[in-house]
């Protein structure tokens, strides 16, 4: 028994039901899907049009020779793949869906809603079996275009606010990353600490925030203004955060991003000849590959990317099975690890 035959998919709609629905010949729904150069009142091609949109039709070359039969072929589509964190669940997941007889494309969104589209309807196109979505910005219309496709979709780390309920979601706790690193400082002594994130459209990027407040706060800490340091995830936004510090008001940081914002505030620091623990505590958010390369090295919130990759990817199997399967809302907790980035202050 070929490992496929194990999973069930959802009935696509076809083009005869297509041509049913418009009211006119398989042919002319061919002639209009194909764009055939070919004669057609525009009340018919339009008819034929909304017919395929509201059944959730898309072409298929492959359709004859399948019969309905799964393709073996699963999506992971994320918003920065160059992001480790995306890199390692990708990983994760492959490996899940190769054992299980599948072979997984995976896609790089790069925060673009557009691109994002463009991407799945491509996908769609190839009649993938089922997709794990990190949808770009958290924006859901692209979430809601494979609902309508009828293929199974796990929703990957980024909420859909008022939709997510619809939707089978994995992610891990931003809210606690932010909460833990801080209070790590605070237990070594450290009152003045600052943050420097990610100014994002993404409500649970904004948890990491939260987190530090909440900690500040059940120390007795006030945080002014001046203390919380926001800009692009990139390099020259690390870099220029960098720039704004109070260094005289702070012993103490927070980096709640890992990717190229740290690594553009930790060159700017060694640049102005600022040392680790000595001059500065600090705590990284994320795990980059380079962390325990640096000397000292740096204490970091590790996230669960491997857990997260091996739920996602045997949840979206169970959902090819049995397309009614859903499971709750998964989000799974932080670690801390040591480093030696956080110095302890004397009360």
């Amino acid at each position: 028994m070929s490992p496929l035959s194990r999973f069930k998919t959802a009935k696509k709609p076809t083009i005869k039901e297509v041509a049913e629905r418009a009211q006119t010949s398989i042919a002319t729904v061919s002639y209009v899907l194909n764009n055939k150069d070919r004669y057609l009142r525009p009340a018919l091609r339009e008819r034929v049009l909304l017919a395929a949109e509201e059944l959730g039709y898309v072409k298929n070359a492959m359709a004859s020779s399948l019969k309905g039969m799964p393709r073996g072929i699963l999506a992971i589509l994320v918003p920065q793949f160059g992001n480790n964190f995306f890199t390692r669940i990708c990983v994760e997941v492959e490996a899940i869906a190769q054992r299980a007889g599948f072979i997984v494309t995976i896609c790089n969104s790069n925060e673009s809603p557009a691109l994002e589209r463009s991407i799945l309807d491509r996908l769609l196109s190839q009649r993938i079996d089922g997709c794990i979505l990190s949808p770009a910005l958290s924006e859901s219309d692209n979430a809601a275009l494979l609902d309508r496709h009828n293929v199974p979709c796990i929703i990957l780390e980024r909420p859909l606010g008022a939709v997510t309920p619809e939707y089978d979601f994995i992610g891990h706790d931003n809210f606690q990353s932010g909460y833990l690193a801080t209070r790590k400082l605070l237990e070594a002594g450290h009152r003045q600490i600052a943050f420097i994130g990610w100014n994002s459209p993404i409500p649970n990027i904004h948890d990491r925030k939260g987190g530090y407040l909440a900690a500040m706060r059940d120390f007795g800490q006030t945080v002014p203004d001046n203390w919380i340091l926001l800009d692009d995830l990139t390099l020259e936004g690390g870099r220029k955060m960098a720039e704004y510090l109070p260094f005289t008001e702070i012993t103490a940081l927070v980096l709640a991003h890992h990717h190229e914002m740290a690594k553009g505030t930790l060159l700017s620091l060694q640049e102005k000849g600022l040392r680790w623990p000595q001059d500065l505590s600090l705590v990284l958010i994320g795990t980059p590959e380079w962390h325990d390369l640096l000397r000292p090295s740096l204490a970091c919130i590790q996230r669960p990317e491997d857990e997260m990759g091996r739920i996602a990817a045997t949840l979206l199997l169970n959902k090819l099975r049995d397309p009614r399967h859903r499971a709750p809302k998964c989000v799974l907790p932080v670690t801390f690890l040591e480093g030696g980035s956080i110095q302890t202050v004397l009360p």
